[in-house]
């Protein structure tokens, strides 16, 4: 509590020397606290994080963005672009990029700079997570992109191999940002340098300490910069839910996206439409290392009944009960991976389309066999059964306790939200003896930690950079840096494994009869996504990439997100999409 204490009193004083030393003459400046503590990178091209992504929109901008009026965000409109033409056979896309642009620290910026940055991002030596989605665009015969700049014209050419419905949605990403190439390190250390961190974006960094706080000034340099209200924004790098909301009440940040769930009762009626559930694509999920060996004491499960054992474990959570009791925020139970609301180009809403999968449909209802379970819990419970486990008690009696389900350990990353649902899902294997070792981890460590194989299992949630199936597709590719299941990937750093897993990720286990590789059972339905020009054809192969995510059972879809934040009333003009985005740019404070 004094450490508590301590924070939101040093913030507080923070807010009041920043109102009287750092506000400029533009305007105020705004603090806010997104939540999820200090990302992992502040690398545009290497951060795949939601939390990094909104601190680093801050400093960035591309070829397209956001802008508000009215109190309306429009997206997808251009940014640095001043046009953009497209070739009648949708491969050719032409920008012409507004005059006199440049970098924060006033240099001159040119269409070759896009050239550069794409280019960085897409080379192994960075090793990018988001590499892959620059496979839109063609390729030379060097393995460079097809984009050719004119600097003296301003135009940047870019050549696709496919029509891409979402490559504009792709320009306004933060991978597809350029950044300073020659001032630029794989390792991320220019990123979090003020001298370096130069964007050209609506702020520019002046102070960034881990931990603490990644500060802004306005960038006078920036294309709409008479646009731009604030002063500045304070970004507190802060991962407590408890601190961030005293913070908020204390009046000592304006803004904040973490919360405990057991508070949003009380905060509506505390601060009538201050607390906001805002719209967002996403799914939150459990996810399973490939690797792990889940087979009983003294018998040896296949990869493919692992799968099946897997899936089991996805069953006995009661996804109603999860979104009713536990996040409380009007979330949907998942019956897929992908979310409601989600776009196909041919469906505007996947989760209620013909041809689309379910899961998970008895989630909430009682079984007819014994009501103390769902039907989803006698399902997956039978499946453990005919695998083999060992149990004590019936189904009809109850008290069904298996017995030899192998230990695993469950990481997270800590905030109020994260623990009630990590502690409900250990408490519902737990009824069935299914025992999960909790490991609570700061985000930034176990990003690292998934990202290396290192994790048996975990929480994990994704929110669309774009709406479109592919974007959720594209996370469980082979060459993905976000597949922490590992499928089409070795062990990495995993050390767990045995003889008949070692080999999980890259052998022939997967698909419709579970003899294909991952890249013959998923990428390739995923390539076939991405260059399908017929929307239904397309939809279909989607609809067919999903159930062979699903079927794996390494991915066990919870609910499907809102996003719960709180703005003070006096904050103006903010716009918070369905993406997670928080746009800053056009922000007054009245």
């Amino acid at each position: 509590m004094k450490k508590l204490l301590a924070l939101v009193l040093s913030l507080a004083m923070m807010l009041s020397l920043a109102a009287v030393g750092t506000a400029s003459a533009e305007g105020e400046v705004v603090n806010v606290m997104y939540g999820g503590g200090t990302p992992e990178t502040m690398d545009p091209a290497l951060n795949s994080a939601s939390t990094g992504s909104n601190t680093i929109r801050l400093a960035f901008c591309g070829l397209m963005g956001t802008q508000v009026k009215d109190g309306v965000a429009l997206t997808n409109q251009p940014e640095m672009a001043e046009s953009y033409t497209v070739s009648d056979d949708g491969l050719v896309y032409t920008f012409t990029l507004r005059e006199g642009l440049k970098w924060s620290d006033g240099s001159d910026f040119f269409a070759s700079d896009f050239v550069k940055s794409w280019n960085r991002a897409i080379d192994p030596a960075l090793g990018a997570d988001y590499a892959y989605l620059f496979d839109v665009i063609a390729r030379k015969d060097d393995g460079t992109l097809d984009v050719v700049a004119d600097d003296e014209a301003r135009t940047l050419t870019v050549t696709l191999p496919n029509p891409c419905a979402y490559f504009l949605e792709l320009c306004g990403f933060t991978t597809f940002y350029p950044v300073k190439v020659e001032l630029a390190d794989n390792e991320g250390a220019w990123a979090i340098n003020p001298e370096t961190y130069i964007g050209t974006g609506p702020f520019r960094m002046t102070k960034y300490a881990v931990d603490d706080v990644a500060s802004f000034e306005k960038n006078p340099y920036y294309w709409n910069a008479e646009n731009v209200h604030l002063g500045g924004v304070n970004a507190y790098l802060a991962e407590d839910s408890v601190a961030i909301l005293a913070a908020y009440e204390s009046d000592a940040v304006s803004f904040i996206e973490s919360m405990d769930p057991a508070e949003f009762e009380r905060l509506n009626a505390t601060y009538p439409g201050e607390l906001v559930m805002g719209a967002q694509l996403g799914t939150y999920y459990v996810l399973f290392n490939c690797h792990k060996d889940l087979s009983p004491e003294g018998k040896t499960l296949t990869v493919q009944e692992q799968s099946k054992a897997r899936y089991a474990l996805g069953l006995m959570i009661n996804r109603q009960d999860e979104v009713d009791y536990v996040t409380m925020g009007g979330e949907e139970p998942a019956t897929g991976f992908f979310p409601s609301n989600l776009s196909d180009g041919y469906n505007s809403n996947v989760r209620e389309a013909e041809g689309y999968g379910t899961w998970y449909t008895g989630t909430s209802e009682p079984s007819e066999e014994n009501p103390v379970y769902t039907k989803d819990m006698v399902e997956g419970i039978k499946i453990l059964m005919d695998l083999g486990y060992s149990y004590t008690g019936s189904i009809e009696g109850g008290d069904i306790m298996f017995t030899d389900v192998p230990a695993f350990e469950f990481s997270f990353n800590q905030n109020a939200t994260n623990s009630a649902i990590v502690q409900y899902i250990q408490e519902q294997w737990n009824s069935v003896g299914i025992n999960a070792v909790i490991n609570t981890e700061a985000w930034a460590t176990l990003q690292i930690k998934l990202g290396n194989g290192d994790a048996e299992a975990s929480r994990m949630g994704w929110v669309a950079d774009f709406n479109d199936v592919v974007n959720f597709l594209e996370i469980f590719i082979s060459k993905s840096g976000n597949n922490y299941p590992r499928l089409g990937q070795d062990y990495g750093d995993y050390t767990k494994y045995t003889d008949i897993t070692k080999d999980a990720g890259l052998g022939a286990y997967w698909g419709e009869n579970g003899d294909q590789t991952w890249a013959e059972a998923y990428d390739a339905l995923v390539d076939q996504v991405k260059g399908e020009t017929d929307p239904a054809t397309r939809a279909a192969i989607a609809a067919k990439a999903e159930q062979v995510l699903m079927a794996t059972g390494c991915v066990q879809p919870l609910h499907y997100y809102v996003n719960p934040y709180m703005a003070k009333p006096n904050v103006k003009n903010l716009a918070v999409l369905p993406t997670g985005d928080v746009v800053w740019n056009y922000v007054e404070i009245q």
